[in-house]
């Protein structure tokens, strides 16, 4: 084997070789973003549509006490609660405030949920934010009665 073999698998001359390494390591990053990229919106789109909450029973309209009622939902880690407004409607919201997850309070005199880490207010007939550090509304289920009976049958 000849010393000049390898140039004619490796045609790139001595000074070039350091301009394509470059070259092709940033165009090489570029792709790599782009395509991790597309793929978190692709995952986030699909995994949104995918996403399922089993039906859940949880409680008879009549038992309803204090205006509220306490449950776990979607998992039994996630806090959420069922409020009985004043017009006499059932609304569902996850328990925990969006702002550092503190627990929330129904109010029943005002109709509002109340996180008293950070004073922050919430509006119980949508989830939206009323005042406070709370940067979004909380989370609202879907209430469905059947037979007097309530059911939660995903996410809004």
């Amino acid at each position: 084997m000849t010393n000049n073999s390898w140039k004619k698998d490796f045609p790139v001359s001595r000074s070039e070789e350091h301009k394509s390494s470059r070259r092709q390591l940033f165009l090489f990053l570029c792709f790599s973003a782009l395509v991790t990229g597309l793929f978190n919106i692709y995952r986030g789109l699909i995994q949104k549509k995918l996403t399922s909450f089993p039906k859940k029973e949880l409680i008879s309209v009549d038992q309803i006490k204090n205006g509220y009622y306490l449950f776990r939902y979607p998992t039994e880690n996630d806090p959420a609660i069922l409020v009985k407004l004043a017009d006499g409607t059932l609304r569902a919201f996850s328990q925990r405030c969006t702002h550092l997850l503190c627990p929330v309070h129904f109010k029943p005199a005002d109709d509002s949920l109340y996180c008293p880490c950070h004073n922050g207010s919430f509006d119980a007939k949508d989830g939206s934010v009323l005042f406070g550090p709370p940067p979004k509304p909380l989370p609202q289920y879907k209430v469905k009665i059947d037979n007097s009976v309530v059911w939660i049958t995903g996410t809004i």
